[in-house]
């Protein structure tokens, strides 16, 4: 069943995120940013590649999607897994829409399979709604987002034409109801609140055959993950996770989630937080380090008061993250990057083609090597925004000091 796998997601922490489910599962795998970067080979390799389209209009992330699936060649052993964001921000449908017309010559009608669900970060779906830790996704932190709010809790309102099927009993039951929702529109979108829930719709999808494009976040692509291997192989367990006692973290997100993970940590006493300004950084000013030779945060300001900046300053920090790499005087052992547009800022900054995916250290949060580049070899975490609770970065920190692989829940 091995073929290739691609991913393409929205984000690159999203595309980290998940490529890491197929690493855990045996695939070399390999998270790739454009450009010149080298193509996969042959079989048994998974590519997890950013879009960047979650805050595109509607158009342009169609075409950034279909642009990035129809460059690949896939062919008929091959596996397309349509990453979103697991509470719908920004431009799913679009997205969606992008990756069905990728895959429209494909001898049978394609369809998609929509499920977010990822219930070890608290992600569900039940009677066709996203739920955030059993509250409706717009009461969570989601609801408020900066740049990319949720304001409907219906998977058929976020995906119109969307067509729900409730969870069955077996993966053949599932298939059927998928395959018979199927003659009333081209998305799928299904229930699931467990693990194993999840597990069976991978298998359904799996009886469905490549007509079928899952799209979803990690929680759907980790049972996936193991079902496309060939042999069901598991990594080399002998790979050890990073060690590192003086972290860069980087902080582009602006979610709620993420600026309580630095007050939390700040208090703590677990790093020292560089906090800047809108005018500075647009200006290239470089902030000074503070003194210490602990975990330094450079924290993004609060771009919600500048809106339309998102972009040039995820790139502004991202240079100065870059530049406060250069000129410490005792050097950085690893970059945390969290926040997708921040990451992918950070590895184009430092010349990097991508990361080498290597391992998890808690739950939604990956590890590997930057692949090319000034860094490359740099161990680099990345973490997307609304993962996690307020001790996550904390414990991500502890876990560098101390490290030690995290199992998923799956």
């Amino acid at each position: 069943m091995s073929g290739r796998v691609l991913v393409v997601a929205d984000d690159l922490t999203g595309a980290n995120d998940t490529g890491v489910q197929f690493a855990l599962a045996g695939w070399s795998t390999t998270l790739r940013l454009g450009g010149d970067a080298p193509a996969p080979v042959g079989p048994g390799h998974a590519t997890a590649l950013s879009t960047d389209s979650r805050a595109l209009l509607s158009e342009a992330a169609s075409a950034a999607t279909r642009a990035a699936v129809e460059a690949e060649g896939l062919d008929d052993g091959d596996h397309l897994y349509l990453k979103t964001d697991s509470t719908l921000r920004g431009s799913v449908a679009a997205q969606i829409a992008g990756a069905l017309s990728a895959r429209s010559g494909s001898p049978e009608r394609t369809i998609v399979v929509l499920c977010p669900a990822y219930p070890a970060m608290g992600r569900t779906v039940r009677q066709g709604r996203l739920m955030v830790h059993g509250e409706p996704v717009t009461r969570s932190p989601a609801g408020r987002d900066p740049v990319t709010p949720v304001t409907r809790d219906l998977l058929t309102e976020l995906v119109p034409g969307a067509v729900t099927v409730p969870v069955e009993p077996s993966a053949g039951a599932w298939a059927r109801a998928i395959d018979a929702a199927s003659t009333r529109g081209a998305v799928i979108a299904a229930d699931a609140s467990t693990d194993e829930e999840l597990a069976r719709l991978a298998e359904a999808i799996l009886l469905l055959g490549p007509r079928a494009v899952p799209a979803g976040s990690a929680g759907l692509a980790a049972p996936l993950a193991a079902l496309w291997r060939a042999g069901g192989g598991r990594p080399d367990r002998a790979v050890p996770p990073p060690t590192a006692h003086r972290p860069l973290v980087l902080v582009t997100s602006h979610h709620a989630v993420a600026r309580a993970q630095v007050t939390a940590a700040e208090a703590d006493g677990s790093v020292t937080v560089v906090r800047t300004e809108i005018d500075a950084l647009l200006r290239g000013e470089t902030p000074a380090p503070p003194a210490g030779d602990g975990p330094l945060v450079l924290l993004s300001p609060d771009e919600r008061a500048r809106p339309g900046h998102s972009g040039p300053l995820a790139t502004a920090l991202a240079e100065r993250a870059v530049a406060l790499l250069d000129g410490a005087t005792r050097p950085f052992d690893a970059a945390v990057l969290i926040g997708g547009d921040g990451a992918e800022a950070f590895l184009t900054a430092v010349g990097s083609h991508g990361i080498a995916v290597r391992g998890t250290l808690l739950e939604g949060v990956p590890d590997g090597r930057i692949a090319g580049g000034s860094r490359d070899g740099l161990a680099v975490v990345t973490k997307a925004g609304g993962f996690g609770d307020e001790t996550t970065l904390t414990l991500l920190l502890r876990s560098l000091r101390t490290p030690t692989r995290t199992e998923t829940s799956r």
